[in-house]
C-alpha cells in the first residue's frame, strides 16, 4: 500500500463520529446508490420491454421478407419458396403470404384493415400467431353456407373489440376494385366468419390485422395463382441480415426482380426508437449521481479545512502536488465505489426479485405480460458504474487540488 492510500484511509476513518461530516458522508453514499440503483433497474426494464416488442414483433411478422420490386406479384411462388429454404442453413421455414388493404364491416360498424393470406399448412414455420388467438388454433379453411363458400378469419382483440366480434360472428370483407382503365368499380362484399381472435399486444396488429387463407386472399383480389411474397424464419433473429444477402444471392439468378429484406431493416426506425429512449432515460437519471456527488466535494472540502496543518507538515516534509491530489482522490473514489457496489447490490437484488417472483404485475384485461419485464445486462451494469465512478472521480479533483494548492507555512502558521 503506498503512503498516499495509507493517509487517505486514516482521514476517511477520523470523520466516523465527526457529526456533520459524518452525515454527509453517509448521504454522499447512499444518494449515489440511490443514483446507480435506479439507472440499473430502469435500463433493465426497458430491456425487458424492447425484448417483448421484439419478440412480439417477430412473433407475427417475419424474420426476412422476400418480395418483388415495386410491388409486383411472384407468380411462380412455390420455386421461390423452395429457393429460400435452401438458401441458409439458418433458415427454418418459409411460407407464401398475400397481403393488401381492405374493410370489415360488422354490425354497421367499419374498420380499415391489412389482409394477410397466408398458407396454413407452413404458417407455423414463420409465425407465432397460433400461440397469441384465445383458442391456441386458426382454422382458417373455407365452409359451405347457405350453398356458397365462406372463408375463416382471425382478427385482433382491439378490432375484434371495435367490431363487437367474438369467435363465430359474421363479418365482411371490402376490397377495392378497378376496371381495366382504372375507374372505382362498385365493390364487392366477401363473406367471412371470425374463427380466431389474437392477441399480440402489439397494437398495430391488435387493431388493424385480418389474417385469412392464402386461397381465399387470392380469390377476392383476383390474383389467381400469384402471392405479394415469401416470409422467412430464421433460427436467430439476429442473423436475419446475414440470411437476407445469402437469399438474395440464390434469388438473383432466378429472378432479378425478387429481393430480401431482414426484421431489422424494415423495423429500425422503432428499434433505434427504443435505444434513444433508453441512452435518454439513462443521462436523466445520471442527474441524481450527479447531484449525490457533490456531497462528496463536500465532504472533502471539510476534510482539506479540517487538516490544514497536516497537509502543511506534509508538503514541508516533501509530499508532491500530486500527492495529496492523488490522497484526496482516492478518499472521493472510496465514498463513489461504495455508493457505486451498493446501488448494484440493491439494483440487482430488486431485479433478480422482480424476475422470479413478478412482485410487480401488470394488469392482465390490458396486457399480454403479467408483470413488468426485467433483461439484465452486464453492459449496463459495467456503464452504469463506470458513467458514475467518473462523476466521483471528477467531484473529487476540485477540494483535492485546492488541498494541493495550500503552501505549507502559512497552513502550519494558522493552524
Amino acid at each position: 500500500m503506498t503512503y498516499e492510500a495509507l493517509i487517505a484511509r486514516r482521514y476517511l476513518r477520523s470523520i466516523r463520529g465527526r457529526g456533520r461530516i459524518s452525515v454527509i458522508a453517509w448521504i454522499a453514499v447512499f444518494g449515489v446508490a440511490l443514483g446507480v440503483a435506479a439507472l440499473v433497474i430502469v435500463l433493465s426494464v426497458m430491456n425487458g420491454f424492447a425484448g417483448v416488442v421484439r419478440d412480439r414483433l417477430l412473433g407475427v411478422n417475419a424474420h426476412v421478407t422476400v418480395r418483388k420490386v415495386y410491388g409486383e406479384r411472384i407468380s411462380d411462388y412455390a420455386r421461390v419458396t423452395k429457393a429460400v429454404a435452401q438458401a441458409d442453413p439458418a433458415v427454418i421455414g418459409a411460407s407464401p403470404y398475400v397481403q393488401s388493404e381492405g374493410m370489415i364491416c360488422a354490425k354497421e360498424r367499419i374498420a380499415g384493415v391489412i389482409i394477410r393470406g397466408v398458407e396454413a399448412a407452413s404458417l407455423g414455420t414463420v409465425s407465432d400467431l397460433i400461440k397469441y388467438t384465445d383458442e391456441k388454433t386458426l382454422d382458417l379453411k373455407d365452409r359451405t353456407v347457405d350453398g356458397r363458400p365462406v372463408g375463416g378469419m382471425a382478427i385482433g382483440r382491439y378490432l375484434a373489440d371495435r367490431l363487437g366480434m367474438e369467435p363465430g360472428g359474421e363479418v365482411f370483407l371490402v376490397v377495392p376494385e378497378f376496371s381495366s382503365s382504372g375507374a372505382p368499380v362498385t365493390p364487392r362484399y366477401w363473406r367471412f366468419i371470425v374463427t380466431g381472435v389474437f392477441n399480440t399486444a402489439y397494437y398495430e396488429f391488435d387493431s388493424g390485422l385480418a389474417v385469412i387463407s392464402i386461397q381465399a386472399a387470392q380469390r377476392i383480389l383476383g390474383w389467381g395463382d400469384e402471392v405479394s411474397g415469401v416470409r422467412v424464419k430464421v433460427r436467430d433473429p439476429l442473423d436475419a441480415d446475414a440470411v437476407a444477402e445469402a437469399v438474395r444471392r440464390e434469388l438473383r439468378p432466378l429472378d432479378p426482380g425478387l429481393f430480401a429484406a431482414s426484421w431489422v431493416r424494415e423495423n429500425g426506425n422503432l428499434f433505434v426508437w427504443i435505444r434513444l429512449e433508453k441512452w435518454f432515460s439513462f443521462l436523466a437519471l445520471s442527474l441524481i449521481v450527479l447531484v449525490a456527488s457533490f456531497n462528496i466535494m463536500s465532504i472533502l472540502s471539510m476534510i482539506v479545512m479540517d487538516k490544514r496543518r497536516e497537509i502543511g507538515i506534509l508538503k514541508a516534509m516533501g509530499a508532491t502536488r500530486k500527492s495529496l491530489q492523488r490522497i484526496f482522490t482516492l478518499n472521493g473514489l472510496t465514498v463513489g465505489m461504495s455508493g457505486v457496489a451498493l446501488g448494484d447490490l440493491i439494483g440487482f437484488t430488486l431485479c433478480y426479485l422482480q424476475q422470479r417472483y413478478e412482485l410487480l404485475s401488470l394488469p392482465g384485461d390490458v396486457y399480454i405480460i403479467s408483470a413488468f419485464p426485467v433483461d439484465m445486462r452486464a453492459a449496463d451494469f459495467a456503464a452504469i458504474s463506470g458513467a458514475a465512478l467518473i462523476i466521483c472521480y471528477l467531484m473529487a479533483r476540485f477540494p483535492a487540488r485546492s488541498a494541493a494548492a495550500l503552501e505549507p507555512v502559512e497552513a502550519i502558521r494558522y493552524e
